[in-house]
C-alpha cells in the first residue's frame, strides 16, 4: 500500500520509529515524504544524508521537493556564482534557513558533497499522482489523489511553471474549492481528486481558524482534513515548543486512511523528557521558554482531549474521503 509522512524538518528520530512501524506492518509499503525534509529541527543534517542514502524514485522510500529543498538549489546557484567569481568576497552567500551554516558545523563540507546535495534535489519530482479504481460491482468513481509538498491546482494544467510553483509554495486551507471541483468534474466526469499535501501546519493559526466553526474539524498537531484534501504536517519540530498540541510528524495510508505515528498521543504530550527538551530549547533558543512540572503536561493532554479529541471521529470531510469507493490497488 501506498503511504505519506508530512514534513520531516530534522526530526529523524521520529521517522525512523514511522518507517519502522509502516514496514512491519507492510513489508511491500511504498512510502512518500512530502517534503521540506531539511532545516529547523534538532537532527536536519543527518536527516538529509539519511534520505541521500534511502530515497529512491521507484523504490520503497521516495520524496517529494519541498519550498525548504527548492531554497537550497536556489542558494546554490548563487554559491556557484560566488565560487566563480573574480571579485568574490571571503564568505559564501547565507542560505536561507542557514542550511549551509548548519551543514558546516556539522559535517566537513566540500564541493563534492554539494554537488551531491544539489543533484539529489534535483532528482525530486514537484508531485506524484495516484488513482484508485472504483470497485467493479458498484460503478462508482475512481479516486485520484494528487501528492505535492504545499498544494495540488486541480483546475491548472499539469507541469507548468504556475503549478510547479503551487506544489512548492501554495497554500489552500479550505481545501479544493467548489469552483475548482466543478472545473475538475467537467474534464474528468470519472474521477473524484483529493489533494494530499504538507507545508502548512496543522497547529498553525491559518489552518486552524479554517472551518473551525464545524465540530471535530481541527486537531493541532496530527492529520487535518479539509474538502478534497488532506495535510500532513503536524509541525513536528516545533515539540517542546509549544506544549498545548502534540506536534507530531505524521503518516497516513491512501488506500485505507489509517494514521499512523511514531508514540500514542498521550505518551507524546506527557512524557517527561519534555521538560529537559524544553530546558534545552531554553538555552539553544534564548526563548525564554518556562520548565513545565509533569501536572502542567497532565493538563495540557486533558485539555487537548476535551477541546480537540472529543468530537474529532466527527470531522466531515474525514468521512467523506473515506466514503469515496477505491479498490485497493493503485494503477
Amino acid at each position: 500500500m501506498h503511504y505519506c509522512i508530512g514534513d520531516v524538518h530534522g526530526c529523524l528520530s521520529e521517522l525512523e520509529l514511522l518507517i519502522e512501524k509502516i514496514q512491519k506492518s507492510d513489508s511491500a509499503a511504498v512510502i512518500y515524504l512530502m517534503g521540506d525534509i531539511i532545516d529547523q529541527g534538532p537532527r536536519a543534517t543527518e536527516t538529509l544524508l539519511w534520505a541521500m542514502e534511502n530515497v529512491t524514485l521507484e523504490g520503497p522510500i521516495r520524496c517529494l521537493r519541498g519550498n525548504h529543498e527548492e531554497e537550497v538549489l536556489l542558494w546554490y546557484r548563487k554559491y556557484l556564482d560566488w565560487q566563480n567569481s573574480d571579485n568574490r568576497t571571503t564568505e559564501p552567500p547565507e542560505s536561507k534557513y542557514d542550511f549551509y551554516e548548519r551543514l558546516k558545523n556539522e559535517v566537513s563540507v566540500d564541493d563534492e558533497l554539494l554537488d551531491r546535495i544539489a543533484d539529489f534535489f534535483h532528482t525530486l519530482p514537484y508531485s506524484a499522482k495516484f488513482t484508485f479504481p472504483a470497485a467493479k460491482e458498484t460503478g462508482k468513481k475512481s479516486v485520484t489523489y494528487y501528492l505535492s509538498h504545499a498544494w495540488y491546482s486541480v483546475s491548472e494544467d499539469a507541469d507548468t511553471e504556475r503549478q510547479r510553483w503551487i506544489n512548492l509554495y501554495g497554500r489552500s486551507c479550505d481545501g479544493i474549492s467548489d469552483f475548482e471541483l466543478k472545473k475538475y468534474e467537467e474534464s474528468h466526469p470519472d474521477e473524484i481528486p483529493v489533494v494530499l499535501c504538507g507545508h502548512t501546519p496543522t497547529i498553525s493559526a491559518v489552518f486552524v481558524s479554517s472551518k473551525s466553526g464545524i465540530p471535530g474539524v481541527n486537531r493541532p498537531g496530527m492529520i487535518g482534513y479539509r474538502p478534497h484534501a488532506i495535510f500532513t504536517d503536524g509541525g513536528c519540530f516545533h515539540y517542546g515548543r509549544i506544549l498545548e498540541y502534540p506536534c507530531m510528524l505524521c503518516a497516513i495510508c491512501l488506500e485505507t486512511l489509517e494514521e499512523i505515528y511514531p508514540v500514542s498521543l498521550r505518551k507524546r504530550m506527557t512524557d517527561y523528557n519534555i521538560i529537559t527538551l524544553r530546558k534545552t530549547l531554553k538555552t539553544k533558543d534564548g526563548e525564554g521558554f518556562s520548565a513545565p512540572t509533569t501536572s502542567d503536561l497532565k493538563r495540557y493532554y486533558d485539555e487537548y482531549m476535551t477541546k480537540w479529541i472529543k468530537d474529532s471521529d466527527l470531522n466531515p470531510y474525514r468521512q467523506e474521503i473515506l466514503s469515496f469507493p477505491a479498490s485497493l490497488q493503485a494503477v
